[in-house]
């Protein structure tokens, strides 16, 4: 048995301790049946506070959304062979012409026909047209739904097995260095201003650090950390801390495109 109120009580805002709740309840479900239950597809920060709070003794977590390193998922509570079992599909979106279509254009769309968007995972911008992940009880709607897009004629379908689709992320690569991992040097690296004038993007809480609002000019980045500064782009950080002669700490920045 779970503690749903130690689970609950930590969260900083209602919506946070509501997903909670509702995964309390699926857990409990799967402890008691045996059988997985699943939720609606959860931001970046919200699979991470899933998966930081609930226990994996008794019943298996897992998460996924649709395709490999997807950014939001849907987490499973209970045993799954493969992720064929979740439920979610995607709709390939096909562009007949017109100008190029966006994400924010797809999204608009999507969302304009009256859909949560707990019911819409990734959104996927391809050459031409897109696949928007989304749970299966809504596909067919969206599938048959999207006409045009952003003034652009489209037809839609879904896609059977989802999770067979192989994508690519699409990066701009930087390469610097920093006097120290701190995140206000990361981000002054990241977006090519200076210390003095990435440091306020924090304070007004600008910056995210693995899609959690950071507060901390001083918080320590990690290999792997992925930095978001509201207007300026999402920044994935890698870096093996090797010294230059100047003493400085090499790091790789990839921007996502």
């Amino acid at each position: 048995m779970i503690s749903k109120q130690k689970i609950i009580s930590p969260a900083d805002s209602d919506e946070l301790k509501g997903i909670l709740a509702h995964a309390c309840d699926l857990y409990t479900k799967s402890e008691f049946s045996g059988r997985a239950f699943f939720t609606k597809f959860l931001t970046p920060a919200d699979a991470r506070e899933i998966e930081m709070r609930f226990p994996k003794l008794s019943v298996p977590l897992s998460f996924f959304g649709g395709y490999h390193d997807a950014e939001r998922l849907v987490a499973c509570f209970g045993e799954v062979y493969d992720n064929s079992e979740y439920p979610i599909r995607a709709v390939m979106v096909h562009q007949k012409g017109g100008r190029e279509l966006s994400h924010r254009d797809y999204m608009g769309t999507v969302l304009s026909l009256g859909i949560k968007r707990e019911m819409i995972g990734d959104i996927v911008v391809t050459d031409d047209g897109a696949y928007v992940f989304c749970l299966e009880e809504i596909a067919d709607f969206i599938a048959d739904s999207l006409i045009k897009v952003g003034g652009a004629g489209v037809s839609a379908k879904v896609i059977d097995g989802p999770q067979n689709i192989v994508i690519e992320r699409k990066y701009e690569k930087l390469s610097a260095t920093v006097s120290s991992l701190r995140l206000d040097c990361v981000v002054s690296a990241a977006t090519g201003k200076s210390r003095s004038a990435s440091s306020p993007f924090i304070g007004k809480g600008l910056v995210c650090v693995n899609y959690k609002e950071a507060s901390s000019v001083s918080m320590s980045i990690k290999d792997g950390d992925v930095v978001s500064v509201r207007g300026m782009g999402k920044f994935l950080i890698r870096t093996d801390e090797r010294l230059t002669k100047k003493g400085r700490i090499h790091v790789d920045i990839y921007k996502y495109v």
